[in-house]
This record gives structure tokens, C-alpha cells and sequence, in this order.
């Protein structure tokens, strides 16, 4: 779906995000506007350990935690062979992760397995490219792995929108959707509803999110002692750690 030429036979490798100093700024953020460029990259795009034959682009762009203090994200710019209209796709995978090893940023180049979703979701992510759709794809838990901390994912889809717009040099009325399964469906439901106030200027003209986790206090007893989403249990009590100490 990505292209007609064949992938190439090279190895990918890449340190993980939690050792990069790409995904680090030591500036100053609360000068600086929420979507606005910190550092870029060119990154090969893969498949497990197999480059594909063309390049993302890599931003790490100031945006906003879940207390409203500034922090660094990062999202992929990919753009499709064939040149389309301008047209964007905010793509939100459901990575699920408290590991750098699971940032999309990481798996989209290759360097690891995206996981039994993300198999899914990259040829998703294919299909967009192929109908000329640029597809975005925000690490929206964050380079500390939040996971399912709502308003801060969305804050992160958002901002990776303007990055993205801002490296490519088109305008805000740019006509965004926003996608999102399970995991991913937390950034695409919160980012859709702080748009408004957040990013006004941002042109959201639709936003699709599935597999959304309406009622937490319902899913927890339905998972406790099951044999593949009891972990879940414990992976957000680390992931509130993380947020709210």
C-alpha cells in the first residue's frame, strides 16, 4: 500500500527513545507556543527490522502536560508518495505501553515489532497514504508513557497537528481527522473535545475514535482475573504514578 517498490533488505536499528537525546529538550518551554518546533529528524520507515523504500519525519515539538505545565512530544510526519491535496490524518495508535521500546515514533521505523494492534494499524496507516492522505502519528502517552491520561494525550494530538502543519508550511484551515482504536481512541475522544478551547484555529472536521473506555470503575472488576487484561490493572496504577505522583 505505501509504494510499488519493493522494501529493501537493510537492517533498521535505532537507540530506544528512552536513551535518544532527540526526545530530550533542556530549554526553555514556557516561553515558547504549544505546537512549536524544537528539533527535527528524517527517520527510516519499517517493518520489523525491514526499511521501507521511503522517510518520515521526526518532530519534537513544546506542547502540555495533564497540570497544564509545558513539556516536549514527539510525533511522525508521514507523507505519501504521490503528492495529493492537502489533507491530514492525526493517526493515534493503540500502543498501550509504559516501555519507550512501544513509542510509535520507534516501531514506525522498524527498529521493533509495533505489537498484534499495531500490525493492524500500519497497514491502517498504508491504506491513508495510498488514498494521498499526510498521516501524523503522535507518541501522545508522552517520553514518560502515560498512559491513559486523557486531556494530556489530547493536548499532545493537537499540538503534533500544528508541528506537523508548521513543518510542512500549510495553513491552519488544513482539514485534519482523527483516528483512534482503544488506546488510541483516548486522544481522539479528548482531543476532539479540548479542540475548541486549545487549538481553535485547527480545522477538525472529523474524528473517529472506537473501543472507547467510557466507564473505568465498570472495566476494572471486568478485567480483575482474567487472563489477558488483569495487567491492566497494574500498568495504570504505574501510569498514575507517573502523572500524579
Amino acid at each position: 500500500a505505501v509504494g510499488a517498490a519493493p522494501v529493501t533488505a537493510e537492517p533498521v536499528s535505532r537507540p530506544l527513545p528512552s536513551v535518544d537525546p532527540f526526545y530530550r529538550y533542556h530549554g526553555d518551554l514556557a516561553g515558547k507556543a504549544p505546537g512549536t518546533i524544537l528539533k527535527s529528524r528524517s527517520a527510516p520507515v519499517g517493518y520489523r527490522g525491514v526499511g521501507f523504500p521511503m522517510t518520515s519525519t521526526q518532530l519534537l515539538y513544546r506542547s502540555t502536560d495533564q497540570q497544564g505545565a509545558p513539556i516536549a512530544g514527539v510525533t511522525t510526519v508521514l507523507r505519501p508518495l504521490t503528492a495529493g491535496p492537502r489533507r491530514l490524518i492525526s493517526y493515534h495508535m493503540a500502543y498501550d505501553a509504559l516501555g519507550s521500546q512501544c513509542d510509535p515514533s520507534y516501531t514506525l521505523t522498524g527498529a521493533a515489532p509495533p505489537g498484534a494492534a499495531g500490525n493492524f494499524e500500519e497497514a491502517a496507516i498504508g491504506g491513508y497514504l495510498a488514498a494521498g492522505y499526510t498521516v501524523v502519528v503522535p507518541d501522545y502517552e508522552g517520553v514518560k508513557q502515560e498512559w491513559t491520561i486523557g486531556r494530556q494525550s489530547g493536548y499532545l494530538a493537537l499540538d503534533g497537528i500544528r508541528a506537523a502543519q508548521r513543518w510542512l508550511r500549510w495553513p491552519s484551515s488544513t482539514p485534519v481527522g482523527m483516528v483512534g482504536y482503544s488506546g488510541g481512541s483516548v486522544p481522539t475522544e479528548w482531543g476532539a473535545e479540548v479542540a475548541p478551547s486549545y487549538a481553535p484555529e485547527l480545522r477538525i472536521v472529523a474524528a473517529a475514535a472506537g473501543g472507547l473506555p467510557v466507564n473505568i470503575a465498570h472495566n476494572l472488576p471486568y478485567v480483575s482475573g482474567s487472563r489477558h487484561w488483569s495487567g491492566v490493572i497494574p500498568a495504570l496504577i504505574v501510569a498514575y504514578r507517573r502523572t500524579y505522583d
